[in-house]
């Protein structure tokens, strides 16, 4: 996804070492119940990635979600698809269990705005030229989806 410039927060690839902490970091957090992570698969190439993360302290009722569909896979319904299980996955493995789900995403993001809200987030603030995208400061959409 960093080779196509999509609209996810990441702008540069990281290192073997650095995959390998993320992962170890990534592992403990699921097995405290503090994180669920899923992965979608197509003839052994990972197509997409979702994840809800709680918030530490006073805000673990709050999880951080994430989404990313490799092109070639958006527009097939995958993303709603995995929306909709990762959010089951934190309701019933998350500990504590999130009272809202929150994610930010790009203004021109269209396509990710409409599944959003159709899976019944609510946008709650524009936060002014926070994304660094292809030269230009751009806005962060910030949505929750109260569960």
């Amino acid at each position: 996804m960093i080779e196509e410039d999509a609209k996810i927060l990441r702008d540069k690839k990281v290192s073997l070492k650095e995959e390998k902490e993320w992962l170890k970091g990534l592992l403990q957090r699921i097995k405290k119940r503090e994180e669920v992570y899923l992965l979608a698969k197509f003839d052994e190439e990972i197509v997409g990635t979702a994840a809800i993360k709680l918030g530490p302290h006073r805000q673990n009722h709050v999880g951080n979600f994430g989404i990313s569909i490799i092109d070639g896979y958006r527009g097939i319904g995958l993303g709603t698809h995995i929306m909709k299980e990762i959010i089951k996955l934190a309701k019933k493995e998350l500990k504590p269990k999130p009272k809202i789900i929150k994610l930010t995403v790009f203004p021109r993001n269209k396509s990710a705005l409409a599944l959003y809200k159709k899976l019944g987030f609510r946008r709650v603030a524009k936060i002014p030229k926070q994304f660094q995208y292809k030269g230009k400061l751009e806005d962060e959409i910030v949505m929750l989806l109260y569960l």
